[in-house]
C-alpha cells in the first residue's frame, strides 16, 4: 500500500490476491478506503483487486465478480463522467477463451471510459515482448487474444506510446527469460486522453507495475494542510537546535517594539520553516538511499535480462531485500498515523464525498461542471454578496449597526454576567496555559497552523 501511495496512484488494479471468499481480508487503508475484489470460493487461489485513493470522488453505479477470482468490474462516476474499471487475471492456458468471454461480459457490462487492465499471461507480440523473442505459447492463441481485443476496439496503451520498444513486466525462473505480459487497455476512439504510460521496477513482487495517467478536465490538483511530523520532536539534535531557533527568535524580536500577537504569529512561520527543513534534510537522505537502491535494481535488472547470469539474479536479489528493509523503516509513522485515524473515526461515516460540488448553475442559468468554472461562480457569488453598493455614509454605518444589535438583543436570550466577561477578558496566565497544555491530549493539532500538542509541551519553558 505504501508503494501505491509512494507513485501517488489514483486507481490502483489488483492481480493474485490470493483471497478465499468468507476469509479475506482488506486491503484498504486511510489513503485507499474503498476496494473491490473478487475471491475464490473454494481456495486462496487467484483473486483479483481495485483500489480507490481517497481523493478520487467515485461513485458506485453497479459492480460484478465472478466465483473463480479472474476478474472484477466496476461501473461509477467520478463527478460528473462514467468509467468502467475492469481487472483480471488469466489462466496459464486457454488464454484465449478467458480473454474472449471476459470481453463479452464486459461489454454488456461497460458504460462510458473503459479502462481494462490486468495480468494476460500471454505475449501479444512475442518478437517484440519476449526476450527470447518467441514464446511457448501456441501461435493460434496468441492470435486469438489479439483479434479479441482488436474486435472491442481496445488499444494496449504502453504499445501505443511506445511502438517499437522493448520492455518487460515478469521474470520466469525456469526459462531465464523475460516477458511483458501485464498491460493496460482503453478504447482506441479514447486515446486522446492517453498521457503517458510507463513500466515501473519490480521490487516487492515478481511482476513490474504498468501505469498510465490519463488527463480528465474534472482534475485539479489541492495541496495538503501541513503538519508538524511529530517524529521529529524525538530526535534529539533536532529538538535542541530548535529550542536554539526559538530562543534566537524571542530575543530579537520580543523587544517590546512589536506587538506581542504579531511576534507569536511570526515565530509559528520562523519553526515552521525550521521543521520543514530538517524533515526535507531526512526525507531527502532517505528518499536518494532509496533511489540509489532502485537505480541499481533497474541497472542489473537490464542487465540480467539480456545476460541471464546466475550470479547477477543473486545481487538482484540482495538489491530488492536492501530496499524492502529500507522501506520498512519508515513504516512506523503510517502505523502511528492508522491508529490516530481508526481511533478517532472509528465506525463513524467518512466525508469522501461531503465536500465535493459537482454542479453549479451560473448566471445564465447554464449547468457548470468544470473546476474552473465551479470556483468562479462561487468567486462571484461571495463577491455580490459581500459588496456594499455605492458610497457608504456613516448614517448607514450606524444604521445597520443598530439593526444588527437589535437583532442579537431579540434573539440572544442567555447572557454572562459582568464579572464574568471581565474574567473572559483578562489575559491568559502562564499557570493556565501550563495547566492547559498538562491536560491535553497528544496526537492532535489544536489548529490550523499544525503544531500539535506535543510541540507546545516539549518547549514549554522557550514560549511561555
Amino acid at each position: 500500500m505504501r508503494d501505491f501511495r509512494s507513485q501517488r496512484a489514483s486507481i490502483v488494479l489488483i492481480q493474485e490476491t490470493h483471497f478465499q471468499e468468507g476469509k479475506a481480508p482488506t486491503l484498504t487503508n486511510s489513503y485507499y478506503p474503498l476496494g473491490f475484489y473478487s475471491k475464490n470460493t473454494e481456495a486462496k487461489t487467484k483473486g483479483t483487486a481495485i483500489l480507490f485513493h481517497r481523493r478520487v470522488p467515485f461513485q458506485l453505479l453497479d459492480s460484478m465478480t465472478d466465483a473463480g477470482g479472474r476478474f472484477v468490474f466496476v461501473k461509477g462516476r467520478i463527478l460528473d463522467q462514467i468509467y468502467t474499471f475492469a481487472n483480471c487475471y488469466a489462466p496459464n492456458r486457454t488464454q484465449h477463451r478467458f480473454l474472449s468471454a471476459t470481453l463479452r461480459t464486459l461489454r454488456d457490462f461497460a458504460e462510458g471510459l473503459v479502462v481494462l487492465g490486468g495480468d494476460l499471461n500471454v505475449p501479444l507480440e512475442p518478437s517484440w515482448d519476449t526476450s527470447a523473442g518467441n514464446s511457448s505459447i501456441p501461435l493460434h492463441i496468441i492470435r486469438s487474444c489479439r483479434n479479441s481485443l482488436h474486435a472491442s476496439r481496445l488499444a494496449d496503451c504502453w504499445r501505443t506510446l511506445h511502438p517499437v520498444g522493448k520492455d518487460f513486466t515478469f521474470y520466469a525462473h525456469p526459462s531465464q527469460s523475460y516477458s511483458r505480459i501485464d498491460y493496460l487497455f482503453i478504447p482506441q476512439y479514447h486515446l486522446s486522453a492517453l498521457r503517458s504510460a510507463a513500466i515501473g521496477t519490480a521490487t516487492w513482487s515478481d511482476h513490474a507495475p504498468v501505469s498510465i495517467t490519463l488527463r480528465s478536465p474534472m482534475f485539479r490538483p489541492t495541496a495538503p494542510n501541513w503538519r508538524l511530523n511529530d517524529s521529529l520532536l524525538s530526535d534529539p539534535l533536532v529538538t535542541e537546535e530548535g529550542r536554539q531557533v526559538l530562543t534566537d527568535f524571542f530575543v530579537e524580536n520580543a523587544t517590546g517594539e512589536v506587538a506581542s500577537p504579531l511576534v507569536w504569529e511570526a515565530h509559528k512561520c520562523v519553526i515552521r520553516g525550521y521543521f520543514i527543513r530538517k524533515g526535507a534534510e531526512l526525507a531527502k537522505s532517505r528518499s536518494a538511499a532509496m533511489r540509489d537502491l532502485q537505480h541499481q535494481i533497474t541497472q542489473i535488472s537490464s542487465d540480467h535480462k539480456l545476460e541471464g547470469n546466475p550470479e547477477t539474479m543473486a545481487h538482484l536479489t540482495e538489491l530488492r531485500r536492501s530496499l524492502t528493509t529500507l522501506m520498512n523503516t519508515t513504516y512506523h509513522r503510517s502505523y502511528l498515523r492508522s491508529k490516530a485515524l481508526f481511533h478517532l473515526h472509528g465506525d463513524k461515516s467518512g466525508r469522501l464525498l461531503a465536500r465535493m460540488i459537482a454542479k453549479l448553475r451560473d448566471s445564465q442559468d447554464v449547468t457548470q461542471r468544470l473546476p474552473a468554472k465551479l470556483l468562479q461562480i462561487t468567486r462571484d457569488y461571495y463577491a455580490a454578496l459581500y459588496d456594499l453598493q455605492g458610497n457608504i455614509c456613516p448614517q448607514d454605518v450606524a444604521r445597520k449597526r443598530a439593526d444588527i444589535m437589535a437583532y442579537l438583543t431579540k434573539y440572544s436570550t442567555k447572557r454572562i454576567s459582568s464579572q464574568t466577561s471581565e474574567l473572559l477578558d483578562r489575559p491568559l496566565t502562564a499557570e493556565e496555559l501550563a495547566l492547559a497544555l498538562k491536560t491535553s491530549k497528544t496526537g492532535k493539532s489544536p489548529g490550523p497552523d499544525g503544531l500539535p500538542v506535543r510541540y507546545y509541551k516539549t518547549y514549554t519553558a522557550v514560549l511561555s
